[in-house]
């Protein structure tokens, strides 16, 4: 996707592998962006890259209401 290749371009001295350093440029410039600007960044991907966004988005969402289900629920072993 060409805005990701941008985007790394003009922060790729700023990563140093950290997944937080990451996630605080992407979150950073996704915050910037219109509800508008988002859905033209995803009318220019082709179906591979819609397919992976839609799949990474869905499999964490599953992820993190597994975690919070078993968090909240009671032990089922015995001690």
């Amino acid at each position: 996707m060409r805005f990701i290749d941008e985007v790394y371009e003009l922060y790729k001295g700023h990563f140093n592998g950290a997944e937080e350093d990451i996630t605080a440029i992407v979150v950073g410039i996704l915050d910037e962006q219109s509800r508008e600007d988002l859905l033209d960044l995803i009318d220019e991907m082709d179906g591979e890259e819609l397919f992976h966004m839609l799949a990474t988005y869905m499999i964490e969402v599953m992820k993190r209401k597994v975690a919070m289900e078993e968090e909240h629920s009671p032990s089922t072993m015995a001690h």
